[in-house]
């Protein structure tokens, strides 16, 4: 099974987007609803608690886990593939959110850095993200030493994610969105960007909050499409980590199981008013 694991419900706007690409594939979601949001925890709290989740999609018998949330795959993924899989599960697989942004954003692989290409046109991208995210600079870092020509802003949104997850008013985001949009382009001097990324898996499902108060027409990059389409090259070349159903096309869906720390009813509540259909959680 393919497993996804997040901080909360944000997580959900990427496996909507697996389930629909990949329909013959059973997935387990966990969100750490009882610890949300993670942006303003520390490193070691995100390691730790990114570990469990990992740890407990494992014992349930995911082969591969993706970590749908941007602060856990800026902060911890790394520490986890590096220091802790190989000893502690050999056979398995984390994947992070962030290296499919960044390749789709620059058009280079991941293991391409300094091109040498010195007559790109210049491009200002906005990342909104948590405190955690931008903290990390994963995003600014890992694009500029790939694409120097992009110059990269990036703009915490503290409070956005617990604003989201606790249900808010519509005109309560909005006020919010609103000021942190209006806070980088003052920052900055800017009039527009060439492109924005919804830093944290949560923003997506108020995507129409952050088009209305940026500059018209700016371009929002689609953190879900990119990450499903990473994930449909990545499986070809690992069919170990795809079920008989979904290497076989099959046509009836496979099983999704949602699973949470916090309380089911009211995170069931909130994830079918976000997607508009009947979402049932399971207490983890």
């Amino acid at each position: 099974m393919i497993g996804l694991f997040d901080s909360g419900t944000g997580g959900l706007t990427i496996l909507d987007a697996v389930q629909k690409a990949l329909p013959g594939e059973p997935l387990i979601y966990l969100g750490d609803h009882a610890r949300a949001p993670y942006g303003s925890m520390s490193n070691p709290e995100i390691l730790a608690a990114t570990r469990s989740g990992v740890s407990r999609l494992f014992a349930d018998g995911c082969g591969l886990v993706i970590l749908a949330c941007n602060t856990a795959s800026a902060v911890a993924l790394r520490s986890l593939q590096e220091n802790w899989l190989p000893t502690a599960y050999p056979e398995r697989r984390i994947l992070g959110i962030l290296v499919p942004m960044v390749e789709a954003l620059t058009g280079l692989e991941w293991d391409r850095e300094n091109p040498g290409l010195s007559n790109q046109p210049g491009q200002t991208v906005a990342v909104f993200a948590t405190r955690c995210t931008t903290r990390s600079r994963a995003y600014v870092e890992e694009i500029e030493k790939r694409a120097p020509w992009f110059r990269i802003v990036q703009q915490a949104c503290p409070g956005l994610v617990r604003l989201i997850e606790a249900g808010a008013a519509g005109q309560d985001i909005q006020t919010l969105v609103d000021r942190y949009v209006g806070e980088v382009m003052t920052r900055e001097a800017l009039q527009a960007f060439d492109g924005v990324i919804l830093g944290c898996t949560h923003y997506p499902l108020i995507e129409d909050r952050f088009r209305a108060a940026l500059p018209a027409g700016t371009t929002i990059v689609s953190q879900p499409r990119i990450v499903v389409a990473s994930l449909e090259n990545y499986l070809p070349r690992h069919p170990e980590f795809r079920t008989h159903q979904g290497s076989a096309a099959a046509g009836a869906a496979a099983q999704v199981r949602l699973l949470t720390t916090g309380h089911p009813p009211a995170v069931s509540a909130l994830a079918g008013r976000f997607l508009g259909r009947q979402i049932e959680f399971e207490k983890a």
